[in-house]
């Protein structure tokens, strides 16, 4: 499940996975799960075209389905922000 506090340090390395594999704490690696951070980033780039209006309301219905299924509440909002 992504969390608030994994959006944070996602946004706090700027997205660089390999800059959070350098230089990331072992309690912050110890939050992810393998495919976490890719999540993520994904679900960002999704959310950017749908704010340019570049998707159909099909792409739009399934990132809002992923959204649900793998992000709380709280973490959404912050994405949205």
């Amino acid at each position: 499940m992504i969390t608030e506090q994994k959006i944070k340090i996602f946004r706090k390395y700027h997205g660089d996975i390999d800059g959070f594999s350098r230089g990331g704490r072992k309690y912050e690696k110890d939050l992810f799960e393998n495919a976490d951070w890719l999540l993520i980033d994904n679900v960002l780039q999704d959310l950017e075209l749908i704010k340019k209006g570049l998707c159909s309301t099909d792409y739009r219905n399934r990132l809002e389905k992923i959204l649900n299924e793998n992000f709380e509440n709280k973490a959404i909002e912050i994405l949205e922000k």
